[in-house]
């Protein structure tokens, strides 16, 4: 569904020692990396991480199982006005919204990798895919936390407009939250906050780049309220909650030293009658 975990990104060149014309600095704290990743522990144990909770999508489907009886006690009045037009949708449209809503997850999932295009961004491909399985691991405890917690019918489960069978089954009380919208965000806000932090944009280039990574789970969100899947908070709650690892996660990995660089710069100076070396420290 979901699973398309990319290689990503990128390289910042820096070196230990730069070099100028009649200028030398000794860098003596830089370490050239955008993030501060240690693939040999963390990429096994994000990959494990992705695995069990692949594992526990099933473990999680038949814990929200509804019976006809569950289903018969349902009443779309107790809804909140909000969400309760969106139990009520006509379900002729629901087979083709879910298809789109699909589609759009897995390009949405698999989007960092046309960071992959940009030529300064490539050698470090394996810290980023380790922290992009990372992100989209603490997503999905977040999202089994949701799930777990509350078991929220979906929409088509109160639509009298669909036969008992279609409104029934497992996986029909795991409303709250939309794992496909959080999903989607997660991998969108990632490509964007690594791209932003690698090139170091800010401002408002900044801003924009996250409001054209809003569009594809928004998208997404759209399809399944369309497809009777979920309720419009729950898309809210789980765009909102892949946005905030797809930026929170990179950001606890990134080297915010990386552009405070402690140096010894000496400088060569000439005068009439001699010369010397000029040293500034930089801590």
């Amino acid at each position: 569904m979901r699973h398309v975990f990319v290689l990503l990104l990128s390289l910042l060149a820096a070196g230990n020692l730069i070099a100028q014309k009649d200028n030398i600095s000794i860098d003596t704290n830089y370490s050239g990396k955008t993030y501060k990743m240690h693939p040999k522990y963390q990429l096994p144990a994000a990959g494990a991480a992705i695995v069990l909770s692949t594992l526990g999508f099933h473990a999680l489907d038949n814990n929200a199982y509804m019976s006809a009886d569950d289903v018969m006690k349902l009443n779309a009045a107790n809804i909140n006005a909000f969400d309760r037009p969106t139990a009520l949708r006509d379900p002729s449209g629901f087979a083709n919204a879910a298809h789109k809503g699909d589609f759009l997850l897995n390009f949405s999932v698999a989007s960092p990798l046309l960071l992959a295009f940009d030529k300064s961004m490539r050698k470090d491909w394996v810290d980023l895919l380790t922290l992009y399985m990372a992100t989209q691991a603490v997503d999905n405890i977040l999202y089994f936390t949701a799930i777990a917690s509350v078991r929220r019918p979906r929409p088509l489960a109160y639509n009298t407009a669909l036969s008992l069978a279609e409104r029934t089954g497992v996986g029909m009380s795991k409303s709250f939250f939309s794992g496909h919208v959080s999903f989607s965000a997660t991998a969108t806000f990632f490509a964007v906050k690594t791209y932003t932090d690698y090139h170091h944009i800010k401002g408002w280039p900044r801003l924009l780049l996250y409001g054209a990574a809003s569009v594809p789970p928004l998208l997404v969100g759209y399809f399944r309220v369309e497809a009777g899947r979920h309720f419009k908070t729950d898309v809210i709650t789980g765009f909102i909650a892949g946005a905030t690892s797809g930026i929170l996660v990179p950001e606890l990995f990134r080297n915010k030293n990386k552009d405070k660089k402690n140096y010894v710069s000496l400088t060569p100076y000439y005068m009439q009658d001699g010369g010397g070396v000029s040293m500034t420290v930089k801590l």
